[in-house]
C-alpha cells in the first residue's frame, strides 16, 4: 500500500511517503513558514523522486491531533482534497499516539505529552507491545502538575515537547524517567495508518477552540448573572 503521510500540529513539519511498509521519502522542516507553504513545498519536492504519482497513492493520512488548530486544519483539508481529487483513501492518527508509537515497545507506561499552550499540556497513557498500541487512557488537556499528578505510581516513559517543557515536574520520582523519541511524526502516522488503529479523517480536538470560547462567554454575557 502507498501512504502519504502528513503532520502540520506543530512547529515540526513533516511529509513521508512510503510503500508496503517502506518509507521512499520525508521531509522534516521546522520553520517559521506558514503550514499550507511547508506542507505543500514538501509533497513538490517528494513528487520528483518518488518512482509513482501522486493520484497513485492509495491511503492519503494527516495527523488529527491534539495540536495547533490552525495547523491541524492545514494539515486535514489538503488530505481531504487529495482524497476527494484521486477518490482514494483517508485516515487519520492521533499525534498522542504517534508519539507513544515513537517510544517503540517497553514494559513501562508511555505517557505522550504535548505542550498545549496557555500553561496547560495534552496527555495520554498507552502501552506498546509489538506494533499493537493499546490506550490506556484517553487522551485529556491539563495543567502540568495536575498531570503528572495523575500518572500512576508505577513505570512511566514520559516523552514530547510537554515532557521535556516541564520535566522538573516528574523527575523526582524515581518510577517516572523523559523519553527521549522523535518529535517528527509523519513516518509514524505512516506506520499507525497500515494498522487498525487508524482513525476518522477528522480533527481529534481535546481543548474547546477560540471560537467555541468566545461563543460560549458571548451567550453568558447575554444572559446576564443568576439571580
Amino acid at each position: 500500500m502507498r501512504i502519504l503521510a502528513v503532520d502540520t500540529s506543530s512547529e515540526r513539519g513533516s511529509v513521508c511517503v512510503a510503500d508496503r511498509g517502506q518509507v521512499l521519502g520525508e521531509v522534516r522542516l521546522s520553520s517559521s513558514l506558514q503550514h499550507s507553504e511547508r506542507l505543500f513545498g514538501s509533497i513538490e519536492l517528494l513528487q520528483k523522486y518518488l518512482p509513482f504519482r501522486l493520484d497513485e497513492v492509495d491511503l492519503f493520512v494527516a495527523a488529527r491531533g491534539p495540536g495547533s488548530f490552525t495547523g491541524l486544519r492545514v494539515g486535514l483539508a489538503a488530505t481531504e482534497g487529495f482524497v476527494a481529487a484521486f477518490g482514494k483513501q483517508g485516515a487519520g492518527v492521533s499525534t498522542l499516539e504517534a508519539l507513544a508509537w515513537n517510544a517503540g515497545e517497553a514494559a513501562a507506561l508511555i505517557a505522550p505529552t504535548i505542550d498545549a499552550r496557555r500553561g496547560e499540556v495534552y496527555g495520554a497513557l498507552y502501552r506498546r507491545v509489538g506494533d499493537e498500541l493499546i490506550e490506556e487512557r484517553q487522551p485529556v488537556v491539563l495543567k502540568p502538575a495536575e498531570w503528572f499528578h495523575s500518572l500512576p505510581p508505577e513505570p512511566v516513559d514520559c516523552c514530547g515537547d510537554g515532557a521535556i517543557r516541564y520535566r522538573d515536574l516528574f523527575e523526582s520520582s524515581a518510577e517516572w524517567k523523559l523519553r527521549n523519541v522523535d518529535l517528527y511524526l509523519a513516518r509514524a502516522i505512516a506506520e499507525i495508518a497500515m494498522t487498525p488503529r487508524r482513525g476518522p479523517l477528522q480533527p481529534l480536538y481535546i481543548r474547546k477552540t477560540d471560537a467555541e470560547i468566545a461563543e460560549e462567554r458571548r451567550h453568558e454575557s447575554i444572559a446576564g448573572p443568576h439571580s
